[in-house]
């Protein structure tokens, strides 16, 4: 049985790309319905107000949100007894099949209130699927990577993330650039949700090429296991959900709202959509970045010194977006507005993995992870634009993500203590001490 520090480079190239490229079919299935937010209002609630079209359509976003933590007891579950292969097999077939049923969805125009009751109930499917696939992707690069190298390699998984924003994106730039408004209306927003099939098919060409993670192969074989203790699995768990804050807020508000934000304060979509393209190409460097820093100064550090940079520019940057700046301004305050929450998203995941014990992970990282996200990044969208009908006050999204720093940055401290206060090896073969970068 293989050890992580002894499987070839290349078959560690293949295998993190297998997981990465799956992710990014899941996150571009997500990002096109948040970069479509406006045409979808009129698609699918045409009798209503544009603003309260608008909350409605992000509420629908938000319900994919609702499904996650159910997906994730189905799909945790599955990594832990099947294998992680299996569970990221299925959620991603779960996934592309839906993006493509809502593509041929007809329109509330043609089946009156059945359309936006079957879009809630697609969307509701497609957080079933994500509740099963990011975890348990940056699990099997994790198990599959040498320890020394853990941070950098499961940061790959979070750029797929950010690679399937950045594709969505491209193709809806492309779409806005190619067709008029009514054409986009009548037909083009199906373009995006139907594409998903052909990526997913290529997702899933890749993942059945390669087997089990050595970890889980060698905890499946043990004849018994020294988990964690339930009160300190309960502080393992609390302290995951308090780091995933500025994560899981950070990522939806920064490259998902932000867009329609912009084209509230006077931007066109296609230009919109381009900066929070460009800032997403600069985003695919910081994730990278962020998790070779962690590799070398330690998780702990490295997520609160993000955390507290995130507090100190938020504010400022809203501020200065708020007055409708010109593009270049505009362009520089996005980019620096999602360089913190970029940078963390490649410093949190690995941070989860190595929390939980192997024998208990998929289930316990992705129903902790997804219920974080559940109530926090599907709400964060519709927070945010309710902020600004509620106050008047375009600067006001910034308080969601100066709390979400706080609340991040109190538990890194927590996991500086945390990692110099626990002397004794954890039961896991990815130890605690990792956490520190030792």
């Amino acid at each position: 049985m293989a050890h992580p520090a002894d499987i070839p480079a290349g078959t560690l190239r293949r295998t993190t790309l297998a997981a990465a490229v799956g992710n990014t079919v899941e996150t571009y299935d997500y990002a096109v319905y948040g970069f479509l937010a406006t045409v979808l209002a009129k698609v699918f609630f045409p009798a209503s107000s544009p603003t309260t079209a608008l909350l409605s359509s992000f509420a629908v976003f938000g319900s994919a949100f609702l499904a996650r933590p159910a997906g994730s007891l189905v799909f945790g579950p599955l990594a832990d007894r099947l294998g992680r292969r299996p569970a990221l097999v299925a959620s991603l077939l779960l996934m592309a099949t839906v993006s493509t049923l809502i593509g041929v969805l007809p329109s509330t125009v043609t089946i009156g209130i059945a359309a936006p009751v079957l879009l809630v109930l697609l969307r509701f499917a497609q957080g079933l699927a994500a509740g099963g696939e990011f975890t348990t992707a940056i699990i099997y690069v994790a198990e599959f990577a040498p320890p020394h190298r853990r941070g950098a390699l499961s940061s790959r998984v979070q750029v797929g993330s950010l690679a399937g924003l950045l594709i969505g994106a491209v193709v809806v730039l492309f779409l806005n650039a190619e067709l008029t408004r009514e054409q986009m209306l009548a037909w083009g927003w199906r373009v995006p949700f139907l594409l998903a099939l052909p990526l997913g098919a290529i997702g899933l060409y890749l993942r059945s090429r390669f087997g089990e993670t050595p970890e889980f192969l060698a905890a499946r074989s043990e004849t018994s296991a020294q988990d964690a203790n339930v009160n300190d699995l309960w502080a393992r768990v609390l302290l995951l959900v308090r780091v995933s804050v500025l994560h899981v807020i950070g990522f939806y508000m920064t490259y998902t709202y932000v867009q329609s934000y912009l084209i509230q304060l006077g931007l066109s979509p296609f230009t919109a959509t381009s900066v929070i393209a460009f800032a997403l190409l600069i985003g695919l460097f910081l994730v990278i970045a962020g998790g070779r820093v962690s590799d070398r100064k330690g998780r702990p550090i490295a997520l609160l010194a993000t955390s507290l940079t995130v507090l100190l520019v938020t504010y400022p940057l809203f501020a200065v977006l708020s007055t409708a700046p010109p593009l270049w301004l505009v362009i520089l305050c996005t980019v620096l507005l999602s360089a913190g929450p970029a940078f963390y998203s490649g410093i949190a995941p690995i941070t989860y993995v190595q929390l939980i014990p192997v024998r208990m992970r998929g289930r316990t990282v992705s129903v902790s992870y997804n219920i974080a996200v559940a109530a926090l990044g599907g709400s964060a969208v519709f927070i945010c634009q309710a902020l600004i009908e509620l106050t008047g006050d375009k600067r006001s999204p910034a308080y969601l993500l100066l709390a979400a720093a706080a609340a991040s940055a109190i538990a890194a401290f927590a996991l500086t203590r945390r990692a110099t206060q626990h002397a004794q090896p954890s039961p896991s073969p990815v130890s605690l001490s990792a956490e520190a970068g030792s």
